[in-house]
């Protein structure tokens, strides 16, 4: 995907001051910026990291309590996406395309479905000829291990756990699959696990989800200034 509110603005990160704000230099001003993931991200945004900025002002987003969004950070010589909902967008693109055989057999992907009133999930796939459906839930994954593993969550996350839940029990349904996408939109990974030493609960709830029949898979993007794109599918390693 093309960013759509590209070109980007370069900064320099300065200090995190909560989940979604943070102090970033950007043209020769010290701004208050959305962070737009709540993630830690303490190997991406580390003080005199260079980031890409959404700059909404362009746009007449006049309303924003933020002008600036960081959206990339510069790692290890790569750039990473650290905006969570890019993951969806990139999902979506690979179906449109044709790219995930698992979700070939359904010709309807419908976003932000809700379950009840309590969930919604990412996408609801379904095959209009059969009646088959399919529960999906993506997963951002921006920490990487120094053994090139994708690491999720991190943060603790009880809502990514109370998901993996629902999935398991909709996965017991006629005509319903359930999948978990990681889309690990930091270049530097070959691989996605649980990260248990953050949270042991989603990685115990997740290897149950696995044997009760929801389907985990992940997939790598390559990330740049100009776009994000899927680049392959890799193990998801429990």
């Amino acid at each position: 995907m093309l960013w759509p509110d590209s070109p980007l603005v370069p900064g320099v990160f300065r200090e995190r001051l909560h989940r979604f704000g943070a102090f970033v230099q950007v043209r020769g001003r010290r701004e208050y910026c959305h962070v737009t993931n709540s993630g830690r991200l303490k190997e991406l945004l580390a003080p005199g990291a260079r980031v890409a900025l959404v700059d909404h002002l362009p746009r007449g987003q006049t309303f924003r309590k933020t002008r600036y969004s960081v959206r990339l950070a510069f790692y290890r010589g790569q750039w990473v996406c650290i905006e969570a909902n890019v993951a969806p967008k990139l999902l979506a693109e690979v179906w449109r395309e044709g790219r995930i055989k698992e979700l070939k057999a359904y010709d309807r992907l419908r976003a932000e479905v809700p379950l009840n009133a309590h969930t919604r999930f990412d996408f609801l796939a379904e095959n209009s000829r059969t009646g088959e459906k399919a529960w999906i839930e993506v997963k951002c994954v921006t920490l990487v291990d120094d053994k090139g593993v994708g690491r999720f969550p991190d943060a603790p996350s009880q809502r990514a756990s109370k998901h993996l839940r629902e999935l398991t029990a909709l996965a017991r349904k006629p005509k319903t699959k359930c999948f978990v996408f990681f889309v690990l939109q930091n270049p530097l990974g070959a691989s996605v696990g649980p990260q248990d030493g953050t949270d042991p609960v989603f990685g115990k709830t997740l290897r149950r989800a696995a044997r009760r029949k929801v389907v985990l898979r992940a997939l790598r993007a390559r990330v740049g200034l100009k776009s994000a794109r899927v680049e392959k599918p890799v193990p998801v390693l429990l």
